[in-house]
C-alpha cells in the first residue's frame, strides 16, 4: 500500500466518514479550529490510555497517552521552557555531534562500494541517525545505531510491534483491558511473578536517569555540567516545580522523547529526500540554493557546519520541508476528541454530544480548496508563489505538529535537527534512486512509516 487508506474513505465518501461506531472522520481542514482551537479543552477518547507503556505493573503515561487534562496542562507549563525556541539554541551542539557520525558513518561504508554493499536503506538510517539524535538530546548518550549499522539493541522492532498494537486495539479499548492493561497481569507484575508486560525501553530509560540522579547528588548544584540534555532539563524542573514533577513524571518525559521524536523524525526525512529524488528539477534547484547561499566549506570536511539560523532562511529549502510536511505527515492518527455534552457545531454540521471525532491530515494537506488543483503532488512551488495570506492559510491546515493545546513540544528541536541534517548530507555526497521508477512502500500503523527507500552515494568534490 502506498497511501494511507484514510485518503480514499474521503474521496468516496465526503469531508465526513463514519470510521467506528461511533468515530467521524473530517477531512476538511476548516474542522481543525472547531475541534482543536484556542479554547477548545474536549477530552481525549479511550484510544490514548491503550498507548501507554508499561513499567514493573503500573501504565506510564505519557503527554501523548494521558487524558488527565489538569496533569498534562501543569506538566507541559512546567517544561515548556526546556522547548522553546531559545532553550533549543543549547541542543545544537548535540545535533552536531550525532550528525557528524552520520557523515562520517555514510563514508566508511558506502563511498566506493558496488553491488548490494554501495546500497543504502534509506529508511533504516534515518531511523538510525534519529534514535541517536534522541538519545544524545535526552540523556547526552548515542544509543550507537549508526556506529553499529542496525538496530542493535531490537528498540526500533519492538516500537514498530508497539505501534502495530496500539493501531489495532486503540480504536476498542475495552478490548486493551484483556491484553497489554490487563490489571490481572498487572498486579501479577506489580508481585513480581510476571515480568512480560514492561514495556522494553522503560528500564533502559530508568537506568539513565537513576545514574543522572546520583551524578547530582555529588554535585552542588545542575551548573557543574557544560552542555545540558532534556534530562538535566526535567530534573531542573522537577526542582522547581515539585507538584507537576516527580521522578515518574521525568520517566515519563525521558521515554515520550524517544516514543514520539524519533520515528516521526525518520518518516519525515526519509520522505524529504524520497521526493527531492523522485523531482530532479527540485532536487537541482535545492542543490544549487545550498551551493550559492551557504557560506563555502572545506569539501573534504565530514563536520556538520550548517548554522541553523541561516539554513531556515533559504526560501527554496524552507518551501520544501513545508511541502513535505504537508504530503507526508508522519503520524495516522485522527487526534480523537470527544465532543462535550451539549454537542458541537464541526465544519458546518451539528455533532452530537458524545461522538468521537477527529481530523484527518493526510486528508486535510490534500484540500484543493487551500493548496490547489495539484495538492496530489509535491510542488515546493506552492508556498513561493502563494501569498502571505494563502500561506497563512496553508500553515493553518496543517496538523503535521498536532494543534491546539496539543501542539508537539518538540517542534523547535525538530526544526533544527532537518535544518541542519538536509544541507549537511546534500553538501556531502550526491544522492540518487537505486530505481528510480519505483515507488516506495508505506506502513500505516500509528504512523505511516516507509520500505524500500534505496539510494547510492557518491561523495561530492
Amino acid at each position: 500500500m502506498n497511501k494511507p487508506p484514510m485518503i480514499d474513505l474521503h474521496e468516496k465518501y465526503g469531508d465526513i466518514v463514519r470510521v467506528g461506531p461511533n468515530i467521524l472522520s473530517f477531512g476538511n481542514p476548516e474542522a481543525i479550529k472547531d475541534i482543536y482551537g484556542v479554547g477548545k479543552a474536549w477530552n481525549k477518547s479511550g484510544f490514548y490510555p491503550v498507548q501507554a507503556a508499561v513499567a514493573k505493573g503500573q501504565s506510564v503515561l505519557t503527554l501523548f497517552s494521558s487524558s488527565d487534562i489538569p496533569w498534562h496542562n501543569a506538566l507541559r507549563k512546567a517544561i515548556n521552557p526546556s522547548f522553546n525556541a531559545t532553550a533549543s539554541v543549547g541542543y545544537e551542539y548535540l545535533i552536531d555531534k550525532t550528525i557528524d557520525v552520520f557523515l562520517e558513518q555514510w563514508e566508511a561504508r558506502f563511498i566506493g562500494k558496488k553491488g548490494p554493499e554501495g546500497v543504502i536503506d534509506l529508511a533504516d538510517w534515518m531511523l538510525y541517525f534519529s534514535f541517536d539524535v534522541i538519545g544524545e538530546l535526552t540523556y547526552g548518550s548515542r544509543h550507537g545505531f549508526m556506529e553499529s549499522g542496525w538496530d542493535s539493541q531490537g528498540v526500533i522492532a519492538y516500537l514498530q510491534k508497539f505501534a502495530v498494537y496500539g493501531c489495532i486495539v486503540g480504536p476498542w479499548p475495552f478490548a486493551d483491558k484483556f491484553l497489554r492493561h490487563n490489571p490481572v497481569l498487572l498486579w501479577l507484575e506489580r508481585q513480581g511473578f510476571y515480568q512480560g508486560s514492561t514495556f522494553s525501553l522503560v528500564p533502559f530509560v530508568a537506568k539513565r536517569m537513576r545514574d543522572r540522579i546520583n551524578y547530582y547528588s555529588t554535585k552542588k548544584d545542575f551548573e557543574t555540567k557544560e552542555v545540558e540534555d532534556l534530562l538535566d532539563k526535567f530534573l531542573k524542573a522537577k526542582e522547581t516545580h515539585p507538584k507537576a514533577l516527580t521522578e515518574r513524571e521525568v520517566l515519563s518525559l525521558s521515554l515520550t522523547m524517544v516514543l514520539a521524536g524519533a520515528e516521526t523524525i525518520s518518516i519525515t526525512l526519509t520522505a524529504l529526500f524520497y521526493y527531492i529524488l523522485k523531482n530532479p528539477a527540485c532536487y537541482a534547484k535545492l542543490q544549487h540554493e545550498l551551493d550559492t547561499q551557504l557560506p563555502a566549506r572545506d569539501p573534504s570536511s565530514l563536520k556538520c557546519d550548517v548554522e541553523f539560523t541561516i539554513a531556515q532562511k533559504l526560501p527554496y529549502m524552507h518551501a520544501c520541508i513545508q511541502e513535505n510536511f504537508r504530503m507526508h505527515p508522519a503520524s495516522s492518527v485522527l487526534l480523537e476528541r470527544v465532543v462535550p455534552p451539549a454537542g458541537a457545531n464541526i465544519g458546518g454540521e451539528q455533532i452530537p454530544g458524545g461522538t468521537v471525532v477527529g481530523v484527518s491530515s493526510w486528508t486535510a494537506h490534500r484540500n484543493k480548496e487551500v493548496f490547489g488543483e495539484d495538492a496530489k503532488i509535491f510542488r515546493p512551488e506552492r508556498w513561493l508563489e502563494a501569498s502571505e495570506e494563502q500561506v497563512r492559510l496553508m500553515e493553518k491546515s496543517m496538523l503535521h505538529f498536532g494543534a491546539g493545546n496539543h501542539l508537539c513540544l518538540g517542534r523547535n528541536i525538530s526544526a533544527r535537527e532537518i535544518y541542519k541534517l538536509v544541507p549537511s548530507l546534500l553538501r556531502t555526497f550526491k544522492m540518487e534512486l537505486v530505481n528510480p521508477e519505483k515507488d516506495w512502500t508505506i506502513i500505516t500503523t500509528l504512523s505511516v512509516r516507509q520500505e524500500d527507500v534505496k539510494v547510492r552515494i557518491e561523495r561530492r568534490t
